[in-house]
């Protein structure tokens, strides 16, 4: 029999499900009254292996601007953590990316706090709010939205495993990922500023760390074949009400991940081996079926292996470069999306030696030596445009966190800080658009706000 305390539990999940399924009832309600107001053509769409934006061919190299949503929550609740006028800042963020003539972005779209900013009925209009302002300034600024639904961790119950949030349908993590996703797509749905649905990010890190046991440390966590379902499910249920959108699983990568599947089903004996390419296309292939962009993070790492390594059949490392993504990609009738990409610093300790020994000139700090630190970012950014991907976004632009004034190695990038890295990143969005569709959306010149003061 059951304990009390087990029984008190149980009863405290069945309430909380139900208030959390007529919570999601309402607010789907009330979206879908003004849903129609942005109704009109000019959606992103998915062709093949190619882009199309009003009709004609796209392809960019833009920005991650992660934290937009959350300052302007910040904003709409008068909360500190993104300085003085974090709306202000907001505004001056796109205003800089649309005179660069990007014409997207990354955001996350959920908090860190999602039972106070979201799941409390009292906070929910202000959530709305925000993110209505949110869409509201990139329609002003002519900027689309790859709107990470940041599901998973972000939404899942406090008490619940990430196993929990991913692999059991059941679950209070569960219905409160569903009433979320609900929402967002219901309530955006019309909206042309939204250019793709990104159901998570990074979840396929998680797939098979825990081994057989899908124990790391002390928390479950899914396995490869749980993820795969975990995204066809979540994706069928945004195309259910949302059919004009494409869909991004917001996949980063482990370059053993095929080792880490066959080992947790007692396949192989040693699980942290490096995949050969055929292993690794194969395994972070299963997931991307479900999207209609396939989705990879990778940032660059200077030399031997750039990104990551792959494993030769004589044993050996090579590098394994971007374009080989794009090849998989396209085999799969798939355009490439790289949600995250660039450089990011490293301190000089005993852990990044053999890089330091590879890379001299690799940054302690993004601003410390301004023209080494250009070298390394535009061979970083050769290697993405020569890649050829469809779209792919640069970490990141203007992070307004106060937590990240003061850390020496923040990997973001603005005129303030480090013009001549911005310079770079235009430069190289209007070199894949001439190389991939022939023209480009950026303007010719640089605008007057590029050149430091």
């Amino acid at each position: 029999m059951a304990s009390i305390d087990h029984r008190l539990r149980l009863s405290h999940t069945v309430i909380r499900r139900l208030w959390v399924g007529f919570f999601s009832c309402v607010t789907a309600a009330a979206a879908a009254a003004g849903a129609d107001e942005h109704a009109g053509g000019g959606f992103l769409e998915v062709r093949g292996t190619r882009l199309f934006l009003e009709d004609k061919p796209f392809a960019e190299i833009s920005f991650n601007k992660f934290d937009l949503f959350w300052q302007l929550l910040a904003a709409e609740h008068e909360r500190p953590g993104f300085g003085p006028q974090p709306a202000a800042r907001a505004e001056k963020a796109l205003r800089e990316l649309h005179e660069f003539g990007f014409k997207t972005i990354r955001v996350f779209c959920a908090t860190g706090a999602m039972d106070r900013d979201y799941f409390d009925p009292a906070a929910q209009p202000r959530f709305h709010a925000a993110m209505d302002r949110m869409l509201d300034l990139c329609d002003r600024h002519e900027l689309r939205v790859v709107f990470c639904l940041a599901t998973t961790n972000n939404l899942r119950a406090p008490d619940e495993s990430s196993w929990q949030a991913v692999a059991d349908p059941k679950s209070c993590s569960r219905v409160r990922i569903e009433t979320f996703v609900d929402d967002m797509v219901t309530r955006y749905r019309n909206r042309t500023t939204v250019a793709i649905w990104e159901i998570a990010n990074e979840l396929l890190l998680e797939a098979d760390i825990g081994g057989r046991s899908q124990l790391w440390g002390e928390e479950k966590v899914p396995n490869l074949q749980e993820v795969v379902a975990y995204h066809r499910a979540i994706a069928e249920r945004i195309r259910r009400l949302d059919r004009r959108h494409p869909i991004s699983t917001g996949d980063s990568y482990r370059n053993n991940l095929w080792h880490l599947s066959e080992h947790a089903k007692g396949r192989t004996e040693n699980p942290w081996q490096t995949d050969s390419l055929e292993q690794l296309g194969e395994a972070v292939s299963r997931p991307q079926r479900a999207a209609d962009v396939f989705s990879i993070h990778a940032y660059y790492f200077g030399r031997p292996h750039g990104v990551h390594a792959i494993r030769r059949l004589d044993g050996g490392l090579e590098a394994f470069e971007l374009v080989a993504w794009t090849r998989i990609a396209h085999q799969l009738e798939m355009p490439l999306y790289v949600g995250e990409y660039g450089v990011l610093p490293r301190s000089r300790t005993e852990a990044h030696a053999e890089q330091f020994r590879n890379n001299p000139e690799w940054p302690v700090s993004l601003t410390e030596d301004p023209e080494a630190t250009e070298r390394v970012y535009r061979e970083a950014l050769d290697r993405l445009v020569g890649a050829r991907p469809n779209l792919a976004h640069v970490w990141a632009y203007q992070s307004d966190r106060d937590q990240d004034r003061g850390d020496e190695q923040r990997a973001d990038l603005d005129l303030e800080r480090t013009p001549n890295l911005v310079r770079a990143v235009v430069e190289a969005n209007r070199q894949l658009q001439q190389a991939t569709i022939g023209f480009t959306y950026a303007p010719e010149s640089h605008p007057p706000a590029i050149t430091p003061q």
